[in-house]
């Protein structure tokens, strides 16, 4: 049963974290160094991101509890507008230091700084400090272009995270969190590397608005 219930702020910033989008041998895993340096060759080149998305949210039990569908931009360092556009429209923009969360239809924006946590999440991917990912991750590559990382920290927001590339391109990424729930973002009409004006990555609080600091 699919349900499109209004989502609360913490499945916001849980998105987030599961984006966004959102920006690496063998399934024996016999040279792991080789895997993540593998992963590293392919996520290096990419500076910037855009690209449609499908999300859905599936719990424990297999059901589809959530679905999104919107807008990724992402660039280094750590700058994203993730826009949901249905089922109800939601803005999550960083410029790499301050992140907003804008929910339009109860006008109200959640405003706070991108901290270190960042390093425990996916979006450290496409931060540009590909040298932390040996640090932050085990990875394994379980076939050509699909990754499977493993956080080496216990406090990580997620269990584990699989990376898909086609071509050199990332289509897919799926976050398995300690509850077993799956977030899966399918990502159409991917371009990278082209160059995404930088009043995207900022954000301006309409008027009325409800501004909620966390700082």
């Amino acid at each position: 049963m699919i349900t499109q219930d209004k989502p609360t702020m913490h499945y916001v910033k849980h998105i987030l974290f599961t984006i966004a989008l959102s920006g690496c041998m063998s399934a024996q895993g016999n040279d792991k160094a080789s895997d993540s340096q593998q992963l590293q060759a392919l996520l290096q080149p990419i500076s910037s991101l855009s690209a449609q998305f499908e999300q859905q949210v599936i719990d424990a039990n297999g059901l589809e509890t959530q679905r999104a569908a919107g807008l990724l931009y992402l660039a280094q360092p750590n700058k994203l507008r993730w826009v949901v556009s249905e089922p109800m429209p939601q803005q999550l923009i960083s410029d790499g230091q301050t992140l907003w969360l804008y929910d339009e239809d109860i006008e109200q924006v959640v405003v706070q700084p991108v901290d270190s946590n960042i390093d425990s999440t996916p979006i450290m991917l496409f931060s540009g400090d590909l040298q932390r990912l040996n640090h932050t991750y085990s990875v394994l590559q379980t076939s050509k272009g699909v990754f499977e990382l493993t956080p080496k920290k216990n406090d990580s927001l997620f269990a584990s995270i699989r990376l898909d590339f086609n071509d050199k391109i990332p289509t897919s990424l799926a976050m398995t969190d300690n509850l077993d729930q799956i977030t899966r973002i399918n990502l159409t009409s991917v371009s990278v590397n082209r160059e995404i004006p930088a009043d995207l990555f900022t954000f301006k609080i309409p008027d009325d608005t409800d501004v909620i600091r966390n700082d």
